[in-house]
């Protein structure tokens, strides 16, 4: 009876923290497409790419090479890959067309993340409440729901798995745990790279931290490793080259380039950033008054609620009598530091400011990272995990259930309240999908092609610049022709980055690359266009 009463306040939970977050889409029968259409349609092109390259023969692109920065080769490395999640996506277009297997990947990678965080939260033993309250707050929370914008920063489920295997390993070392740990921060490197990252710099601290709270525990893990030093060398070796696999097609592609600390300015998770969340989410209006504004990158609040309970962990843990769980009291602690270690690591004084991100940044991989403000993920995975674990601990030694009721329902009443009243970016699906269909009908059977990066849709509302870029890529993906237009994280070395390409602009990118003709393709000129003949 009490297994079926969890299993149904989990159930619960995932159903309104589904609907709530997704219900401009469920309110519109899928009408409308919660992101934006800028990184959000990119996302969605790379894993239409992925899907393209493997089942349709004659393809224009490959797995490597989407057909946008025509000729360039290699052009995936310059964003995501997404190939961590990519197989949700290709086993929903199995079933369906293009546009609801992006609705559905973006629901089903939500759920995902919810069903991570709750499984962990159980092995973990934190109350079923807590558990549900965690997971919750994994999946929905108001950072998080904002974030779908960027839709990479969706799958997340490797991640609680990952810190569970840390703890695992430093708690009862074994090859499982180490393999376990491992492998999913490999799968999480997968499905996205900045997720990835910041995961593994996240266990970087959060490994020796626990180790030094855990009695007895290096001198275990070294005794372990000498005992099974081929077995332990087998398993990091295996996912090394996994890791190189994954990661060399990105160093060779961007070989010597590297973000620059004034490029993440703009991006920083400052004071401000930290108290404040999107328009519309819960004491927006009310901290407005009070705090300068945050870019669009950088709304990282999600309630009052989960910050207090981090702070009265970490005040409260180092006064916290052991009791019959010092291994969780350890658990709680180092979770708790690794936040507040990397939430002051890339504090920004301002968006053009001083931080000691100048110094974090030459950690390897690390010069690849621009939008330092994700570093939330870090933050909010292990300080959830040590505040939510305090609280399990602190239950315990209160009796009395309706004490506990007393003290449970309304802090997590008020938890889940400040998650709501948030409306994630989203659009008519009208206002994109046909649009790039119509031109894809005149691009076919190019031997390349250019649109100008702009477009209007049914609203009247114009898209220019990186969203007209994407648009572009869309039409040539769609016509099945590589095109010249290109947004991702870089591009290419020599490309004109001017705005919209001149004819000698074409000219002089395909010269000695290509011969044979681009069509020019202008969205606001329906039934024309232009031809560029390349010598």
């Amino acid at each position: 009876m009490r297994t079926t009463a969890i299993l149904l306040a989990h159930a619960c939970a995932l159903a309104f923290g589904t609907y709530h977050t997704f219900r401009p889409t469920f309110d519109s029968r899928f009408e409308r497409i919660q992101t934006e259409r800028g990184d959000g349609m990119l996302n969605h092109l790379i894993l239409e790419n992925s899907w393209l390259a493997l089942t349709e023969p004659n393809y224009c692109g490959t797995l490597a090479t989407p057909p946008f920065y025509y000729p360039e080769p290699g052009t995936l490395a310059y964003s995501e890959n997404l190939f961590g999640s990519a197989p949700i996506y290709w086993a929903l277009r199995t079933v369906t067309n293009h546009e609801f297997a992006y609705i559905w990947w973006q629901i089903i990678c939500t759920a995902l993340n919810f069903v991570a965080f709750a499984v962990v939260a159980r092995w973990l033993r934190m109350w079923p409440a807590v558990a549900v309250a965690g997971a919750f707050l994994w999946a929905f929370a108001t950072v998080h729901a904002d974030q779908m914008k960027h839709s990479q920063m969706i799958p997340r489920f490797f991640m609680p798995f990952a810190a569970y295997y840390a703890i695992a390993l430093v708690l009862e070392p074994s090859a499982r745990a180490l393999n376990r740990m491992l492998g999913a921060v490999f799968f999480q490197c997968l499905a996205c790279v900045y997720t990835g990252w910041f995961l593994a710099v996240g266990l970087a601290v959060f490994l020796p931290v626990l180790v030094a709270l855990s009695p007895g525990a290096a001198r275990n893990l070294w005794q372990y490793t000498v005992a099974h030093k081929w077995r332990v060398l087998g398993t990091v070796l295996f996912w090394a080259l996994a890791m190189a696999a994954l990661f060399v097609p990105y160093i060779v592609v961007n070989r010597g380039v590297s973000r620059t600390y004034e490029e993440c300015h703009g991006f920083f998770p400052t004071p401000e950033a930290w108290v404040t969340g999107p328009q519309g989410s819960r004491w927006h209006e009310t901290l407005a008054q009070v705090r300068e504004p945050a870019p669009f990158e950088c709304l990282l609040f999600s309630g009052f609620v989960v910050y207090g309970l981090m702070l009265a962990a970490i005040v409260h843990l180092p006064f916290f009598r052991r009791g019959s769980k010092p291994a969780l009291w350890a658990v709680a602690l180092a979770g708790l530091i690794t936040a507040l270690a990397w939430a002051l690591l890339t504090l920004a004084t301002s968006q053009t400011g001083e931080s000691l991100w100048r110094v974090v940044r030459h950690v390897p991989g690390g010069g690849a990272i621009r939008v330092v403000s994700r570093i939330y993920v870090t933050v909010y995975l292990f300080g959830t995990i040590g505040a939510l674990l305090w609280l399990s601990m602190l239950l315990d030694r209160i009796r009395g259930a309706w004490t506990r009721a007393a003290i449970l329902v309304p802090l997590l009443a008020v938890l889940v309240w400040e998650q709501t009243g948030f409306v994630p970016d989203n659009f008519d699906r009208r206002d994109f999908y046909p649009i790039v269909e119509q031109n894809a009908d005149m691009l076919r059977g190019a031997d390349a092609g250019y649109i100008v990066p702009r477009f209007v849709d049914t609203r009247g509302k114009g898209s220019f610049g990186p969203y007209g870029e994407v648009f572009g890529m869309w039409v040539g993906m769609r016509a099945n022709v590589p095109v010249l237009n290109g947004y991702s994280g870089r591009g290419p070395n020599d490309f004109p980055l001017t705005g919209a390409l001149t004819d000698d602009d074409i000219k002089g990118w395909l010269k000695g690359k290509f011969r044979g003709t681009v069509r020019v393709i202008d969205s606001e000129a329906p039934g024309q266009y232009r031809t560029v003949v390349i010598e």
